[in-house]
């Protein structure tokens, strides 16, 4: 089950780039550094594509993001993304994941669209923008609401992720904090990410 796998990653990397040379640079860079799950977003050019030729990858479990549009949800499914995520919570991409059977993680701010999220089915969110918000949100909103399971995406750093997940997150989306610098760079941010989450779960 893609959620339970999500969750037992505990991070998903949020894959931005200019050209597919520049995003399967990062991909790969994250995939040696032990992160698993990609989220590849739809600025991305001809990103469908690119989700097609690494859906088969074993070592990695492919999903899509930035998607606005139920058409933009469809590509993507038909391509082979696992997962679909949205900034926002679009009722169209909602029924199309429902009805393929895929995990929509619809991006919210406020409890009430947490509530709507949930009762249109969707059993985890994506918090964004997070460094808006901060750890200390995600233990306000799971007080009256304890079965949502929470993805905050925006502003999680190597050095904050501890107090995410103390908070109570499931797992973290990690973009600009994860994929900067040489791939290098990157790779050795991606072990540290996936050494921290091995770690507060100990």
């Amino acid at each position: 089950m893609v959620l339970e796998e999500l969750k037992n990653y505990g991070i998903v990397a949020v894959v931005r780039g200019k050209n597919h040379e520049e995003a399967i640079d990062y991909m790969e860079a994250c995939l040696r550094g032990g992160v698993k799950a990609l989220e590849l977003t739809y600025t991305i050019p001809n990103v469908v594509e690119l989700i097609r030729s690494y859906s088969l990858r074993e070592d990695a479990l492919i999903g899509v993001g930035s998607v606005l549009n139920e058409k933009m949800a469809i590509d993507a499914i038909e391509a082979g993304a696992k997962y679909v995520v949205s900034p926002g919570y679009n009722e169209a991409v909602n029924e199309v994941c429902k009805r393929e059977n895929i995990l929509y993680l619809p991006g919210c701010m406020t409890v009430s669209e947490i509530m709507k999220a949930m009762d249109s089915g969707n059993k985890m969110i994506k918090l964004f923008p997070g460094d808006l918000f901060g750890p200390k949100y995600v233990k306000a909103i799971k007080a009256p609401i304890p079965n949502v399971e929470i993805m905050p995406t925006g502003g999680v750093t190597v050095d904050n992720i501890e107090e995410w997940f103390k908070n109570g997150v499931a797992c973290v989306g990690a973009g600009s904090s994860l994929i900067k610098g040489t791939a290098e760079e990157i790779e050795a941010t991606a072990k540290r990410f996936v050494e921290k989450i091995e770690n507060i779960r100990k």
